[in-house]
């Protein structure tokens, strides 16, 4: 499904991208001041950082504690391979490869990703529906929803209030197979909604940045659109949302951003998805090899004890 999906994204966004002429395409990769790319990037770059909070209120979830070298670690390179690469390819591999290494059981680890989950569609939910209710983006006409944009909204802040409600009174754990997951403390909670709040509002702002100089564009826009984009990638598990979120970015920005939009919209996916993969592919390959040759030393070391 997802590789159909993918296939069908980028057909359309070839159809689309056709309606761009090349110096238009060219204005927008070089309408960008220098000064916006080293700021986007570096917002990027404390995004990222920030992520580590995901994995730290998970553990603190399931009562595991771990050094932070070791969070810092698992949650970098779960997110700059998982997001290039998706969920169930790479972020659940790594997680469950580092995490079990390190102690934590099979139910713990299933656990402590549900909570991952939970933090950020939490996040969205607030996000989203303050942003849609409050400033209501304006979809194609092609797009026409049952109910308003605003009405997505509420129903998005309904969801956020009713799982603070239940995080408040239900306190008995929920059978699901052969786990018992119970509700975060509504402290937990909040911090949840807080940080993915705040990653997702860096994330779009690195986003806003990369728009073209001359565009005249609300961030509220920018932020709706983004959060459209990615909250309907990670539906479709097309790894990265490669072509999907170009897509929805063009479909709901083209009009108020003009046709440069296409280019902005790569160089976010280069800033925020393709450099930090690359890093991350650098460290795990480095982690590996020590690792590696920190055990060969070791077993070293206690053959020769046990031969003397």
């Amino acid at each position: 499904m997802a590789l159909l999906l993918f296939g069908l994204a980028v057909r359309l966004l070839i159809g689309e991208a056709q309606k761009v002429s090349w110096d238009d395409f060219v204005a927008g990769l070089t309408g960008v001041p220098t000064a916006y790319l080293i700021i986007a990037t570096f917002l990027v770059a404390l995004n990222y950082g920030l992520l580590i909070c995901y994995d730290i209120l998970a553990l603190r979830y399931v009562c595991r504690p771990l050094p932070l070298r070791r969070v810092s670690l698992v949650a970098f390179l779960g997110y700059a391979l998982g997001n290039n690469l998706g969920t169930l390819l790479a972020a659940a591999p790594i997680r469950y490869r580092f995490y079990h290494r390190w102690g934590l059981t099979h139910r713990q680890i299933v656990a402590l990703m549900s909570v991952l989950a939970l933090t950020f569609w939490s996040g969205v939910c607030v996000l989203g529906g303050v942003v849609l209710v409050l400033h209501p983006i304006e979809l194609p006409a092609k797009f026409d929803l049952p109910f308003g944009v605003r009405t997505l909204g509420a129903i998005l802040l309904s969801i956020a209030v009713f799982y603070a409600i239940i995080c408040l009174v239900w306190h008995k754990p929920w059978p699901i197979g052969k786990l018992h997951l119970r509700p975060p403390s509504l402290g937990l909670a909040t911090a949840q909604a807080s940080v993915a709040i705040v990653d997702l509002t860096i994330s779009a702002t690195a986003l806003y940045l990369v728009m073209p100089g001359d565009a005249v564009v609300p961030f509220p826009t920018v932020l709706a659109a983004y959060l459209v984009g990615i909250t309907v990638s990670l539906i479709t598990q097309v790894p990265g949302g490669l072509g999907v979120l170009e897509l929805i970015l063009w479909t709901l920005l083209a009009d108020t951003v003009g046709k440069p939009v296409i280019a902005s919209v790569l160089i976010f996916r280069v800033i925020y998805y393709i450099l930090p993969l690359l890093v991350g592919m650098v460290v795990l390959v480095a982690h590996e090899i020590y690792s590696g040759a920190m055990e060969a030393r070791h077993d070293a070391e206690a053959f020769d004890s046990t031969t003397t």
